[in-house]
């Protein structure tokens, strides 16, 4: 496979991982707002994290190391050790987004789980956009 699809699947996936991400911290905001549409809103919420999120975020860590060994990029590069990082820690956090959108589909009247959903997602959205600029500014080169 030629570098630059490597490259275009690695941003295909980042952009599919912001994207469902900021899904499920909009449906979650809502949610707490509008707690009599917390079924539908907590069903889009997983929806978004396991249709988007997820897959999204297995190409961002594929396609990125896969091209990180073809261009021979050595593991010291600080703007490639952020971005891993945060990608790397990703998976937790999309574990936690999906139990807490599963409490919520459990207790759809409940505001703690949205109100978890939607902080979890916006300080992970907020990780994601530090490491979308490092990644294309490569700011600590």
């Amino acid at each position: 496979m030629r570098p630059e699809a490597q490259l275009f699947l690695h941003v295909l996936g980042a952009t599919s991982l912001f994207g469902g991400v900021a899904a499920v911290a909009i449906l979650s905001l809502a949610g707490r707002r509008r707690p009599e549409h917390g079924g539908a809103l907590a069903a889009g919420s997983l929806i978004a994290t396991l249709a988007a999120a997820v897959p999204g975020w297995a190409l961002t860590v594929v396609f990125g190391s896969w091209a990180k060994s073809k261009e021979h990029l050595p593991g010291t590069v600080e703007w490639l050790r952020i971005g891993n990082g945060i990608a790397t820690a990703g998976i937790l956090v999309l574990l936690g987004l999906a139990g807490f959108t599963y409490a919520w589909i459990r207790r759809p009247a409940d505001r703690r789980a949205p109100l978890a959903l939607a902080v979890l997602s916006v300080a992970y959205l907020a990780a994601l956009g530090v490491a979308w600029w490092v990644m294309t500014a490569k700011v600590p080169s």
